[in-house]
């Protein structure tokens, strides 16, 4: 929904659930159904309880229990949440939005946008910038490569990436691994051009040999490693 629409309502009754749909001003509408819906007309906020339904546009949200506010642009659903659209999907225990853009998932969260996607206990992800944050067995999937650590960040939209504590990359193409304290990761989507950076007690295993350093440059797109600074050690694998 845009953030210049204004929301107007109208409750219709079904035979088996009641649903509230809130009308914008470019005519796409915003419906919730569930088995049991009551709507306090004066503060905007609809709340649903049991096989809840949230759809606009192309998305449709799913979830045991929830509430949304009409005035405010703010929702909440509880309870095995799935969210399917176009382009996107994403499932959790708990969602809260914000503005219909902004959200927060808590909860075994799975989001996938194409071919990328992010896990992790809780993920802050607004669908105009496509900007996420991770945090909690966070794991970023883009491009082949996936990165780990405590807490990623990620920009969906151009492949950008940074990961925080006890960080791994891998890249099973490219036969390539590492581990370090901090991580970036640059792409350009559908290009060879995968840059990954390791900073931090960096390690990289790449075609079995091993190389540490402070901090490392690892470019996927000739498999070559180069270090940044400090003292670095190369273990070169014997050929087999």
């Amino acid at each position: 929904m845009n953030k210049k629409q204004r929301i107007g309502i109208s409750l219709i009754i079904g035979l088996m659930t009641l649903s509230v749909t809130a009308w914008a001003a470019n005519n796409d509408p915003l419906t919730i159904s569930a088995d049991t819906l009551s709507y306090d007309g004066n503060s905007g906020r609809a709340d649903a309880k049991g096989n809840v339904v949230i759809t606009q546009q192309d998305k449709t949200i799913t979830g045991a229990t929830g509430w949304y506010n009409t005035k405010t642009r703010e929702a909440q659903l509880e309870g095995g949440v799935s969210m399917i659209g176009t382009d996107m999907a994403m499932s959790a225990q708990t969602v809260h939005s914000v503005n219909d853009s902004h959200f927060k998932a808590t909860g075994a969260v799975h989001l996938q946008r194409q071919d990328r996607q992010i896990f992790g206990e809780s993920v802050e992800y607004n669908t105009d910038t496509e900007y996420g944050k991770v945090t909690g067995n966070a794991r970023l999937i883009a491009e082949g490569t996936t990165l780990t650590g405590n807490e990623v960040e990620g920009w969906l939209k151009e492949i950008r990436a940074i990961a925080q504590g006890n960080v791994t990359f891998t890249n099973p193409e490219r036969n390539v691994s590492g581990t370090g304290d901090r991580a970036t990761y640059t792409q350009t989507p559908n290009q060879n051009d995968g840059v990954v950076v390791l900073s931090g007690n960096a390690h990289a295993v790449q075609n079995g040999n091993v190389l540490n350093a402070p901090e490392l440059k690892i470019s996927l797109a000739d498999d070559s490693a180069e270090t940044l600074g400090g003292r670095s050690t190369l273990v070169i694998a014997p050929n087999q």
